[in-house]
């Protein structure tokens, strides 16, 4: 039997890095740290002179320990290294990657604020940098050229289009890359259409996003749009940065704030103000309850805009209920519930697992919400979300009670008209703009 979906939808998507890291060096089949000895390396994985590579996991590892730098140092004695963790949120440097962000101006002095670096009982770092100081560092890393940059976008759109997706929504969106799609539709070579938001990694940096936000509208477009701003509050829970009401078993921690209270509740302020959407990364429940919290204060003040919470792992009940009378959308990835659940009971309180995924006390409280797949954190796949919504009943989680497909749709059917057709859990042929593109 074959289904249709309308506007095929992925509703959060970090688009230009699912190009990036997909053409990249894969860490995602380490079975251990020790596995770095045998990687095969190429030009390709070299950001400049820095080898790059994204994926690894330690929870898939014996004894789930975060990895040291000397393991990396012994392989790769001259060679700055930056490997990413597959949430995004911490990453893993050898000896020569310290001593050349240390050259650019990076301070390992002290812990930058909503961020950790290891650290040995001496102070020395131990080459796992998370959330606030994995971003830092990042920042600090050659740019891609534009050549480089056309090639993983195109690699990215031909990724989603494969997986069935015609209308993505992007939490990663700068000028540079803006320009470059835009080019792509003039040529008519782009087979998506794009929502997206750009990023502000703090306060201070909100007035430059606003003025790129600017540029960026007075480009025109009908398959571009831009939504506004995007800011990531807690980390994740693989990591044990995303920040929750309860500590992670056997772990004197509660996670990572990377925002205060109030700075969330002026950079929601400022922007709905200058008429931009604002969507929160929050994975943690106390992450979402100040995020909302933050949300309410503000429309207190008359100030009124949309608030999208991104992930939404864990909602309490009592912050579902604080949603109902704000122009909130909420964004899930189930797929995370696949990857997670090896090892989420043995990280989480009892009270918190039970919160997990609530994707049907959303709907009950009819509160909109659409579902993704984080991609490069996890592949573009609505069969892995599908899966996930099943197999999720075993640990007494809800089953949604609605199709699923529907949270997979595009809410605007008369944008760039557009379908999937699925049989037998693939992807038949896909139509965008009424196109065969398969």
């Amino acid at each position: 039997m074959i289904e249709k979906i309308i506007n095929c939808y992925d509703s959060h998507t970090h688009f230009w890095a699912t190009g990036q890291v997909a053409s990249g060096l894969q860490l995602n089949q380490l079975k251990k740290a020790d596995e770095v000895r045998s990687l095969s390396i190429n030009k390709n994985h070299f950001r400049s002179n820095w080898l790059t590579g994204f994926g690894w996991n330690q929870n898939n590892w014996p004894g789930a320990e975060f990895p040291h730098k000397k393991i990396l140092d012994e392989v790769f004695k001259e060679v700055p290294v930056f490997f990413s963790r597959v949430d995004g949120h911490a990453s893993w440097v050898n000896t020569q990657a310290l001593i050349e962000l240390k050259k650019l101006g990076y301070d390992f002095s002290k812990d930058p604020k909503g961020g950790r670096i290891e650290r040995e009982s001496t102070g020395e770092p131990t080459g796992i940098l998370f959330d606030q100081a994995h971003i830092n560092a990042l920042l600090k890393l050659p740019d891609f050229s534009n050549p480089q940059n056309y090639f993983f976008l195109k690699k990215a759109q031909a990724l989603f289009n494969q997986a069935g997706f015609t209308h993505i929504r992007d939490m990663s969106m700068n000028l540079i890359f803006w320009q470059i799609l835009n080019k792509m539709e003039d040529d008519k070579s782009l087979s998506l259409c794009i929502e997206a938001f750009v990023t502000v990694e703090n306060l201070n940096d909100l007035d430059s996003a606003l003025k790129e936000i600017e540029l960026i509208n007075k480009s025109k477009s009908q398959q571009l749009r831009l939504q506004g701003v995007k800011i990531f509050i807690d980390g994740s829970l693989g990591s044990r940065t995303a920040f929750l009401s309860q500590n992670y078993l056997n772990y004197d921690s509660r996670g990572l704030l990377i925002w205060s209270h109030e700075e969330i509740k002026e950079l929601i302020k400022k922007s709905w103000q200058a008429l931009q959407q604002v969507a929160i990364h929050t994975i943690g429940d106390q992450a979402a309850h100040l995020a909302v919290s933050a949300a309410r204060e503000v429309a207190g003040e008359g100030i009124l805009g949309r608030l999208h919470l991104e992930h939404v792992q864990i909602l309490r009940p009592e912050t579902v209920q604080m949603m109902k009378p704000l122009p909130i959308t909420c964004y899930m990835q189930p797929c995370h519930w696949l990857s997670d659940s090896p090892w989420l009971k043995k990280n989480l309180p009892e009270d918190l697992v039970k919160n997990l995924f609530p994707w049907e006390l959303l709907r009950k409280n009819k509160i909109p919400l659409y579902f993704g797949s984080d991609s490069p954190i996890e592949a573009p796949s609505l069969f892995n979300n599908k899966k996930a919504l099943i197999e999720s009943q075993k640990w007494g989680i809800p089953a949604l009670n609605t199709d699923w497909k529907l949270l997979h749709t595009h809410p605007e059917s008369g944008w760039m008209p557009s379908f999937t057709e699925i049989e037998d859990e693939k992807i038949k042929q896909v139509y965008f703009n009424n196109v065969a593109i398969l």
